[in-house]
């Protein structure tokens, strides 16, 4: 499998030199609103090819704004990407504007960005710009790293920082792993990850970290002044690192979890409809749950996953928090909504709820037949702290060298970000 990454790497950009950066993305960005605006045919539908975009925007573009014919094509081919996902939404019934670029960023590929180990050089509308890089650990463990391909980059520009960013996209091709044991993983509001292994990730702090947020925000919108308004821009910046870094965290302890216990697979559900499906009568928890990074969550996995060969599965989510994961009875009221409790109402089977749904949806991975659907594996196996389960219901235990590294098969509490 081809394993993608996106390092983002801080640039020292000469000072004389910042604004042509700065007049670049700005050129940028209306070129891609441009394409939006004038992208239609004579019936006034979308044109969503990019060849015949080219004809009807690219010379429109080269008069308009003063970017290199590379960069015009970046700009009409990610304005083109956008309106095919708009156009999608709207097949299904979803209402949705035109995109619109508000974004300080412009798209760069080979020819217009030559990227090195520690510097690179980018067009603008002023000639290329050579800037170094400001590195940390991890940015050199990738950039050094000789078996990824560095293809393409996103400049970016902070304004909470005052600083440019280059977004590298880096490639490599990565064996996947032989082999059937999955974990399963429940994604929830209070607790933002539990897997089948009994591993629990706390959201106490992520939500901590938005309501502060929204409070904060909420006060600068009522003062409406304009220095507000340039801190509420510094503000989202701030709020969108504090989310990405505890998501960033807690997905790479899921994959490492996923490791240490050899598993092929992590099972995941599929995110349709996730926020009906879960309580959201009062206003507080419509709020949290509207600004909940479900899908950022599942991403991250995905590609931190492949690094280590480990695919991630969809798994159709339907009464998994409503089975017992261990007799398999199914019902509405096995789980107390209130406390999230689980307790079969057949075998008296009782447990965390969210620990019970992680087990149910490794499960299903596992017992889907294979061929009936694309992620089937059939006869696989799921992993428990102590143990494997197959779909039968039979248990393996680990080996005595694999038991005194895992522990017993109880479920542990892991709170990301203190």
């Amino acid at each position: 499998m081809e394993v993608s990454r996106t390092i983002p790497v801080k640039l020292d950009v000469p000072d004389e030199r910042c604004v042509d950066l700065h007049r670049t993305i700005s050129q940028f960005t209306h070129a891609c609103n441009y394409t939006v605006q004038h992208g239609r045919n004579d019936e006034g539908l979308l044109i969503l090819n990019k060849s015949t975009i080219h004809d009807e925007v690219y010379h429109d573009l080269r008069d308009e704004t003063d970017l290199p014919a590379n960069l015009c094509v970046r700009a009409y081919s990610k304005a083109v990407e956008a309106m095919k996902s708009t156009v999608a939404d709207w097949k299904k019934g979803n209402s949705r504007p035109l995109p619109r670029f508000t974004e300080l960023s412009a798209v760069y590929d080979k020819r217009t960005v030559t990227i090195k180990d520690r510097s690179a050089t980018l067009s603008t509308i002023n000639g290329r710009v050579a800037v170094d890089y400001v590195l940390g650990d991890y940015q050199k463990s990738y950039l050094d790293d000789e078996d990824y391909e560095k293809r393409m980059g996103t400049l970016h520009y902070r304004e909470d920082e005052d600083a440019f960013y280059l977004h590298i996209v880096i490639k490599k091709e990565v064996e996947e792993r032989d082999g059937d044991t999955v974990l399963g993983v429940d994604l929830n509001l209070k607790n933002v990850a539990v897997t089948s292994t009994g591993s629990f990730y706390d959201g106490g702090t992520l939500l901590w970290g938005q309501n502060h947020y929204f409070r904060v925000r909420r006060s600068l919108q009522h003062k409406g002044t304009r220095s507000a308004k340039q801190v509420l821009r510094r503000l989202s910046g701030r709020e969108n690192r504090f989310v990405l870094n505890r998501l960033h965290t807690i997905s790479r302890r899921i994959v490492e979890e996923a490791d240490a216990h050899d598993c092929s697979y992590i099972a995941v559900e599929q995110l349709t409809h996730i926020r009906e499906r879960m309580d959201n009568r009062n206003d507080r928890v419509k709020r949290q749950m509207h600004n909940w990074a479900f899908r950022e969550l599942q991403e991250m996995l995905a590609y931190k996953a492949a690094e280590y060969g480990i695919r991630v599965e969809q798994i159709p989510p339907a009464f998994t928090s409503q089975t017992c994961s261990k007799c398999g009875q199914q019902s509405s009221t096995n789980r107390d909504s209130k406390t999230g409790w689980f307790e079969c109402n057949d075998c008296g089977y009782s447990i965390d709820g969210d620990y019970n749904a992680s087990k149910n949806i490794g499960l299903k991975l596992v017992t889907v037949p294979e061929g009936k659907s694309p992620s089937g594996l059939g006869d696989g196996h799921l992993a428990l702290k102590s143990g494997t389960l197959n779909g039968n219901g039979e248990y393996t235990a680990y080996s005595d060298s694999e038991a005194d590294r895992k522990s017993t098969d109880k479920p542990t509490t892991s709170v990301v970000g203190r």
